[in-house]
């Protein structure tokens, strides 16, 4: 008897070995976006993490803020945040070593999607009569460390209005979340900002008679692609959702770039590229920033070859891009 349990019970043990595993799901993954504090570039990301923490297959996207850009690009490059955003001109400085990060060259960098024009340019108050670039003589401009975003912009605005850094009174800024509280507290004229920001929208509930954003002229290109390789100079149009924009104000327009790593994982890369492909939608519905998002220009060519997750997806979607 205890003979023929003893064989039972081996046979119950061979069956069950026998039989595939059952893996258990693996817990959601979390992944790290890094952005900026406040302003366009902060909307920018939450509106990813919402979309892409709801539709990607248990992703978890959580906003990393820091105070600039120049801040998180290194640790991307190294792998140790998984995900970032920045302008196009930004992403590409840093991936080649030149312009922005002179010298400081993230080869690492790839790319994940290119997402939608980002147009921006200087805002003034309307009570400062600032409505070109040759109206900033003699302001309080916000003043950044040498070869940032924000000195870049700043330079390039000055010159289209033909004018030099001793024409202006430079206040020194560390960052553009300092820029916004002093345009706001009135200690400067003008403030850096994007088209369609809440910032933007702040600043004209806040502000006595308004903002308006100051124009370039058509024939400035040349010079702001001098500071800024890429970018475009556009007229916008006078819109309820164009808070500042006033007929033929013309300002500057470059892609925005969301970019990963090259050691990261490729499944997670791909369910990220598709969340933002599918869902296109609901990122539109997040702020008026996301209007011109196009999902079949996520594969547009910045300079930076894209991570192969994103090359899976866009093989598959039809997407064309630029390996």
């Amino acid at each position: 008897m205890k003979l023929m349990q003893g064989l039972a019970a081996a046979a119950a043990m061979a069956i069950a070995l026998a039989q595939p595993v059952l893996v258990q799901p693996a817990t959601a993954q979390t992944v790290a976006l890094g952005t900026t504090q406040g302003g366009a570039t902060g909307q920018i990301a939450t509106a990813i993490a919402q979309v892409v923490s709801l539709h990607a297959g248990g992703m978890q996207v959580r906003p990393q803020p820091v105070a600039n850009t120049a801040q998180y690009i290194p640790p991307i490059n190294a792998g140790q945040i998984e995900f970032g955003i920045a302008n196009a001109p930004q992403t590409s400085n840093a991936f080649g070593g030149v312009g922005m990060s002179q010298g400081q060259a993230a080869p690492n960098l790839r790319m994940v999607a290119a997402l939608f024009p980002f147009n921006a340019g200087l805002v003034a108050t309307k009570a400062g009569n600032i409505k070109v670039n040759a109206d900033l003589k003699g302001k309080r401009l916000p003043w950044f460390p040498d070869n940032s975003l924000g000195d870049v912009i700043m330079r390039a605005s000055l010159e289209a209005g033909g004018l030099k850094p001793e024409d202006v009174t430079r206040v020194p800024m560390p960052n553009f979340p300092r820029m916004f509280d002093a345009f706001k507290a009135g200690q400067i004229d003008v403030s850096i900002a994007a088209v369609g920001a809440q910032n933007v929208i702040d600043f004209q509930q806040s502000i006595s008679g308004g903002v308006r954003f100051v124009s370039f002229a058509a024939g400035d290109l040349p010079t702001v692609t001098k500071y800024l390789p890429g970018a475009s100079l556009r007229v916008m149009p006078v819109v309820a959702s164009n808070i500042g924009i006033e007929e033929g104000t013309r300002i500057f327009s470059y892609a925005y770039t969301l970019f990963t790593h090259a050691a990261m994982n490729e499944d997670a890369v791909y369910r990220m590229t598709k969340a933002m492909f599918e869902r296109a939608t609901d990122l539109k519905a997040t702020s008026p920033l996301w209007e011109e998002y196009d999902p079949r220009a996520m594969g547009a060519n910045i300079g930076v070859p894209y991570h192969p997750g994103a090359q899976r997806f866009f093989r598959e979607a039809g997407v064309r891009f630029q390996p």
